[in-house]
């Protein structure tokens, strides 16, 4: 019997699926606009709240790079970069690990502590500030639980950018663990029964079978962590002061004074704050894609 497939244009009249994607367009991408006009518009022209700048300009672009400022939102770049690859790699590393155990070990409880995982991903930041502040005033204590040995113990951690790649790990661990189970487990179990017989240790299949197999999923999972880790905002607002550890998204936010606000700075600087994650989502689309279709537990 031959089957009869529908096309989107049989369900949806394409006039309507038209005006629906122009529509979702317009406002996906109408804030985007308005900050690269407003970025190129004098400080009148801001203040008129004209949309589109009659006399564009890079003054913005120039005043955001010079003298203290210039030099303080470039620092703040630098340890934007630096506080979302040590991130990534850190949580990419455990959570790696861990997601093969969920989705290759069988062990008392493994399901409910994969969705234990899932219910720390989803406990909302603001919940957790005050214990990390806490923590990271005092200093991160590494000791043999339920014993006073301590095997280590940090200096104080805020204001450093060590204490934005702690939280940022702890909230990025759950999303990863999650999101490599999923991936694991389409991995087909012949394949690594076949390495099993052929001699081959359970590291040596995860590295020569598994991994290999999963590089699409481990590529989506490392984007999508570095792009959430980017312009993270609360944590870093929260356990940051000075410029030292300051991220972009913190020092954007220091163009707004008690009295007054710098409205072209401040549009420049979010303009160059979104190309990295522009410049990535273009070349990576088709992994950010499977990531969001393929994270799912199948087993």
């Amino acid at each position: 019997m031959k089957r009869i497939q529908k096309s989107s244009s049989d369900i949806i009249p394409s006039g309507y699926l038209w005006t629906g994607l122009i529509i979702l367009a317009v406002v996906t991408l109408a804030p985007f606009v308005y900050l690269v006009a407003s970025s190129l518009s004098n400080k009148v022209e801001l203040l008129d709240g004209h949309l589109i700048p009659h006399h564009p300009t890079f003054l913005n672009y120039v005043h955001l790079f010079q003298g203290t400022d210039g030099a303080n939102f470039l620092h703040a770049m630098l340890n934007s970069v630096e506080v979302a690859i040590l991130t990534t790699l850190i949580s990419m590393i455990i959570g790696v690990f861990a997601a093969y155990a969920f989705a290759r070990l069988h062990f008392p409880f493994r399901i409910t502590s994969l969705f234990a995982v899932l219910a720390m991903q989803i406990l909302p930041s603001v919940s957790i500030i005050v214990p990390l502040y806490v923590l990271f005033r005092n200093g991160i204590t590494i000791g043999i639980p339920f014993t006073h040995v301590v095997f280590y113990h940090s200096p104080p951690l805020l204001d450093t950018i060590w204490a934005l790649v702690v939280a940022y790990t702890a909230g990025s661990l759950p999303f990863v663990i999650w999101l490599m189970s999923g991936y694991f487990q389409s991995v087909p179990k012949e394949l690594e029964e076949a390495a099993t017989v052929d001699g081959t240790g359970r590291f040596g299949t995860m590295f020569k079978i598994i991994l290999p197999l999963s590089l699409p999923g481990l590529a989506a999972t490392f984007i999508f962590t570095l792009l959430n880790n980017w312009d993270e905002f609360m944590f870093a607002s929260a356990f940051t002061t000075t410029f030292a550890s300051k991220t972009v998204p913190v020092a954007i936010q220091e163009f707004i004074g008690r009295h007054s606000m710098d409205w072209g700075l401040m549009t420049a600087g979010g303009f160059i704050a979104t190309l990295p994650p522009v410049i990535i989502s273009f070349f990576f689309y088709r992994y950010i894609v499977n990531g969001v279709t393929a994270g799912g537990v199948k087993g």
